[in-house]
Parts: C-alpha cells; sequence; structure tokens
C-alpha cells in the first residue's frame, strides 16, 4: 500500500498507524494534510503535528515523481484514467489530480501541470455492511441506493455487502469496479468481494452493464458512485431486465435526492426499493434506510 509515495512520505507515515489513513493530500508548496480516522492533520517528518511550521513541504517535483511510480513510470499507459482526473495506484489507492486539463476535439483529453493529490486509501473493514445488509436484503435481494456526502465509507460498505450477498448461498455478484476502488485488484492482490464475484474494472458504467447482463447472468450487480442520467439509466435498465443493482451516489440526504435531476426518473420509476443515507457525523454511520418512496422503512415518511 502506498508504495509510490516518495521515500520521505513513507518515512513519515511509519510514524502512524496506516489503517487510520484515509487520505493524503499532497499540495506543491503547501503543507501535507492526512486524513487520519475522519479528521485532518498535518503530516511531519516524524508523524502526525497539530503545528503547520512542522509540518512536510511538497513541491512539484515531489508532485511529478509520485504520479511517474504511480504509473510505474509510463504515462501513456494510464492515459484512460487521466482523462477522467484520477490515477489508481497498485493497492487500489485513487488519486485524483488538480492541474490543468487539456482538451481535444470538446472531451477531456489528459492533466498536465499537476499542483495537488488527493490520495485516497482504500480499507477493508469486515461486518461495517452487517446492519444494512440485514435490514435491506435478509428476506431477498433488491435494487437499493447508498448516499452520502464524499468521504463517508460508501465504497468500503459496499465492497462488504459484496462479500456478504456472496456469503448468504451461492449468487452470482458483479462488482463493477469503474475506479479499482471496491475491489482493488493488482496482479496477485485484491481486497475480498465474496467468493461467488466477478469483477469488471476501469470500464464506464454504461458498458460494464450492459456487457455485464448479456454475458455474465449476474443476480446483483455492485457499482460505484452514479454521476449521470446515462448511468442512472443503465441501472434503470438493468433492474427491468431483472437484475438487482446497489449502487452509491454522492448526495448529502433525501431533500438533496428528490432535488436532483439526475434521480428524477429513477425516483419517478421506484428503480430501487432501499435508499440508504449515511450520516454526516463520522464514518460509515447509517443514519437512516427508506423504501421505494422514501418513507422510512421504520414508517416515518
Amino acid at each position: 500500500m502506498l508504495e509510490f509515495l516518495t521515500d520521505r512520505l513513507r518515512k513519515a507515515l511509519l510514524h502512524i498507524n496506516l489503517r487510520l489513513v484515509y487520505e493524503l493530500r499532497v499540495r506543491a508548496n503547501k503543507p501535507l494534510v492526512v486524513n487520519y480516522g475522519g479528521k485532518y492533520i498535518y503530516l511531519g517528518p516524524c508523524g502526525l503535528t497539530a503545528h503547520k511550521e512542522e509540518a512536510l513541504l511538497s513541491d512539484v517535483a515531489e508532485i511529478e515523481a509520485i504520479l511517474c511510480r504511480a504509473s510505474e513510470y509510463s504515462v501513456y499507459s494510464v492515459t484512460e484514467q487521466l482523462r477522467q482526473g484520477f490515477l489508481t495506484g497498485a493497492g487500489g489507492e485513487r488519486i485524483g489530480l488538480a492541474g490543468v486539463f487539456v482538451y481535444e476535439d470538446g472531451s477531456s483529453f489528459t492533466v498536465k501541470d499537476v499542483t495537488s493529490l488527493n490520495i485516497r486509501v482504500p480499507h477493508e473493514v469486515i461486518g461495517c455492511g452487517q446492519e444494512i445488509y440485514r435490514q435491506c436484503f435478509s428476506d431477498k435481494l433488491r435494487s437499493m441506493l447508498l448516499i452520502s456526502s464524499p468521504g463517508r465509507g460508501k465504497t468500503t460498505i459496499l465492497r462488504d455487502l459484496a462479500r456478504l450477498l456472496c456469503a448468504d448461498g451461492i449468487r452470482n455478484v458483479l462488482v463493477n469496479d469503474e475506479r479499482n476502488e471496491i475491489s482493488a485488484s493488482y496482479r496477485n492482490f485484491s481486497l475480498d468481494t465474496g467468493l461467488f464475484s466477478d469483477v469488471i474494472r476501469f470500464s464506464y458504467k454504461r458498458d460494464a452493464l450492459t456487457a455485464a447482463v448479456r454475458a455474465m447472468r449476474p443476480d446483483v450487480i455492485v457499482t460505484d458512485e452514479l454521476v449521470s442520467c446515462e448511468e442512472v439509466e443503465a441501472v434503470s435498465a438493468c433492474v427491468r431486465g431483472g437484475v438487482e443493482v446497489i449502487a452509491s451516489a454522492h448526495c448529502r440526504d433525501l431533500e438533496n435526492l428528490r432535488q436532483s435531476p439526475i434521480f428524477a426518473s429513477a425516483l419517478r420509476e421506484r428503480v430501487f426499493e432501499r435508499y440508504v443515507v449515511l450520516s454526516s457525523e463520522g464514518i460509515g454511520r447509517v443514519q437512516g434506510i427508506y423504501d421505494a418512496t422514501l418513507c422510512s422503512v421504520g414508517g416515518v415518511c
């Protein structure tokens, strides 16, 4: 994990518990910041520090070195990821990029002159989806949308739900891992998505979901963030075709979901039988579970 970091950053991280490192923010000519256990704090040469003056400072050269290592010294091999503004490390780390976006024929082509990195570290928390599984899937398979603000643990919960679905009998679970965050597959390494799971990586949802239904015959598809009407329609097509879908979305709460044009058709057609809202306080905490009409499973609308 985080093998692509420069030596000095890796040495600094040796002083802290990597299991609590969720993000590492590397910005040119600015202090390094770590999301440690859900809270941001500075990273110094000897570990965490509350003082800005003691924090490590990065520069453009270090950012370029990290990108070279993460791409295994072949930036051209990750062009498609760069088009989308991120890069995936060998351990499933998603490296978000900020810099100059270059366009060609009206579409994003690549990112150059990168000045900031947001390195998100995947974590395997066995059992974190147990309560959601009990309330949503103990009686039958159904489609579900998991919503929260960024960084609240959606991907970790999706991974655990895939594993739990496989553990409860032989079910064909298709994991559409668009950014290689759910399975974090790389060579002989991957996080546990269950005994009966199949993983499609680095594919657009519209392609992966169509191919999966036709070729893999899944009982349920687990996929990450829905960000467009096109992706929601691809999910709707799967559900109409008899394949349940468990997905996530960036959305603060139910009111924002109701107002989102992206999910208007899904709400109207009742594509998802369950909506799970994570709390903005802490990570992985369930604030509420709601049915297709957005009424609480406990009975309150």
